[in-house]
């Protein structure tokens, strides 16, 4: 399943409903606060002139940072691959180009002479195991060295947790896939970016219930799933554990804060 069908078959979540969903994660100040004041840091002592949120869906982040005063003097722009999350944004200035993250060129972006910040949250999974490196690479060689790259991607402390989450998104169809924080260091290295800094955010809780409606599963899927996945390896505090009504899974969250080497 390519980038495009796996946009296609969630499309029924994207636009105005896409903020509303697991718990409003997505939409939720508080919790992203911590990715916000990130960039911040970075942002405030950089030279940028453009503002890239890379699969930037409905705005939010860049939103964010408009409110606060934090993108002044940049162009802010939302680069994403469904016409429908664009389409549900607030512009407030926000230039938006349709179009996928591993086929964009940086003059597509801004003009030669011009600095890019690039930013991202909760896409790097998209591209699946053998997926990563591509478009890391991808991405820093649309970079110039010396320009910044901060995103929050799901990642594991051990590789047991990583292959339950794996599992799952496996068992559902998806081709999605997410590393451990050692494996992402190295695929950051492997692929040119020099790591600055690692830090938490807020995990993502995630129902069976608004996982079925987000994947178009029914009950009995999911029963499959959850009786697999717990023979396989039982039940994990704040990873994945069953419930009355199907299971709840987690993602964990990390800020890698990188520089094009």
């Amino acid at each position: 399943m390519d980038i495009n069908e796996q946009i296609m078959r969630e499309m029924g979540v994207h636009g105005k409903l896409w903020n509303a969903m697991h718990e409003g994660y997505f939409s939720d100040s508080v919790i992203a606060r911590p990715l916000i004041t990130k960039i911040v840091q970075y942002l405030s002592d950089s030279d940028t002139d453009v503002l890239v949120d890379l699969g930037g869906g409905t705005g939010f982040v860049l939103l964010e940072l408009i409110s606060q005063g934090a993108a002044q003097n940049m162009v802010p722009v939302n680069l994403d691959c469904s016409a429908v999350q664009l389409e549900a944004m607030e512009k407030k200035g926000i230039s938006c180009i349709n179009g996928l993250i591993s086929d964009f060129r940086r003059n597509n972006l801004a003009a030669p002479d011009k600095r890019i910040f690039f930013i991202m949250r909760s896409v790097l999974h998209y591209f699946g195991r053998d997926g990563l490196n591509p478009v890391l690479r991808h991405i820093r060689n649309q970079a110039r060295a010396g320009e910044m790259f901060i995103h929050q991607t799901a990642c594991f402390e051990n590789a047991v947790e990583a292959q339950c989450i794996n599992l799952l998104y496996k068992e559902m169809g998806t081709r999605k896939w997410y590393p451990t924080i050692s494996e992402l260091r190295g695929c950051m290295a492997d692929t040119n970016w020099q790591v600055i800094d690692i830090a938490p955010a807020p995990p993502l809780k995630l129902s069976s219930v608004e996982l079925g409606r987000r994947y178009g599963l029914d009950a009995q899927t999911f029963t499959k799933i959850c009786d697999r996945l717990t023979g396989e390896f039982g039940e994990m505090e704040n990873v994945f554990r069953r419930t009355p009504d199907g299971f709840v899974a987690y993602l964990h969250y990390r800020i890698c804060v990188a520089m094009a080497a």
